[in-house]
């Protein structure tokens, strides 16, 4: 009776989790990014805690785990230091509200709000970027701190056209509409403000982004991807360790003969950012590769609860260098 009991309880639990979630998303987004800045930035950080203190994410909601957050803590742990219980704790709780800074951003971008943000960029970044024309540009960056504005700020500034990646990940049944709803407008959103350039979805194979890149335009890639079944792999010096990451960004950038570089997209106060960039080179060089997951690992380390994709650490195995043992998922011997 008991064991039943604890059941119902929890499916009731999570109906109400649910449904509060589908409300989130459907309703109080939307109306948040409708609000002053000051107010909707205030207001998105409070979401944030909120979510920090339940361990609410879209993807826990669609699977009826709190995994992020457990997931996350043990992740941020791996980092160098050691950090303390402490540090993963503040860091853990900084991811959330981060994430929920990206989801109103996405709303405010859907709502064409662009133009009242405010981003700095160094002349000599865009200098940089106006050299390179001629060539295709694959420009990583993590799940950090506001990449996706990031992507918007770069295509107003140069004037050149931008493309991404988006997933079909988020229109799993698993994920609730109204999440599905707010994915749709973030990208299609972008698509508004990125000079005629698209955010197609990977699953739908390579050859979109092939053409991108003969066409000689700019493809921005998540470079804290883990491998997939079957897909592409490289090595590479990553928080350190030499981890075994995604592949296909750099496999893009080789073939089709572009440069690679990356970015991180900082925010500095209530709808004011400020865009960093590392030095842009051959993608088939291996500095090339070497240097832009140096400065995209110094970044995170730099303000770790600006990573909100911590979680996939574990899933970034660490691999042996020369005269080490073999190592398991968590870098250990």
């Amino acid at each position: 009776m008991r064991a039943a009991l604890a059941t119902w309880a929890r499916a009731a639990v999570w109906r109400a989790v649910r449904l509060a979630h589908h409300a989130d998303f459907a309703w109080l987004l939307p109306a948040l990014a409708r609000l002053p800045l000051p107010l909707a930035y205030g207001l998105s950080a409070l979401r944030g805690r909120l979510n920090a203190a339940t361990g609410r994410d879209w993807r826990s909601v669609a699977l009826g785990l709190r995994h992020i957050r457990r997931q996350s803590l043990a992740a941020y742990a791996l980092l160098p230091g050691p950090p303390t219980a402490t540090d993963t704790k503040r860091w853990t709780a900084q991811r959330f509200a981060t994430e929920a800074r990206d989801e109103l951003e996405a709303q405010l971008v859907a709502a064409n709000r662009l133009c009242q943000l405010q981003c700095a960029v160094a002349a000599a970044d865009l200098a940089m970027l106006a050299q390179r024309r001629g060539r295709g540009l694959v420009l990583l960056t993590p799940h950090f701190d506001s990449f996706y504005l990031g992507i918007a700020f770069l295509a107003r500034a140069t004037g050149g056209r931008f493309n991404s990646m988006a997933s079909a990940v988020t229109r799993d049944p698993r994920v609730d509409p109204a999440v599905s709803r707010h994915f749709d407008h973030k990208y299609r959103g972008l698509e508004r403000c990125i000079n005629g350039g698209s955010v197609p979805d990977m699953e739908d194979g390579l050859r979109p982004f092939y053409r991108m890149l003969q066409a000689h335009e700019t493809l921005v890639v998540l470079a804290d991807a883990p491998v997939l079944p079957g897909g592409a792999a490289m090595e590479v010096d990553f928080l350190g360790r030499r981890r075994r990451l995604a592949g296909g960004a750099l496999r893009l950038a080789q073939r089709s003969g572009s440069d690679l570089g990356a970015f991180v997209c900082r925010a500095l106060a209530a709808g004011r950012y400020q865009i960093e960039m590392c030095r842009i080179g051959p993608a088939s060089d291996p500095e090339t590769i070497a240097r832009a997951y140096r400065f995209l690992g110094d970044a995170i380390l730099a303000q770790p609860g600006r990573w909100w994709a911590a979680d996939l650490l574990p899933a970034m195995p660490a691999v042996p260098g020369p005269g080490e043992a073999a190592l398991d998922a968590h870098g250990k011997a």
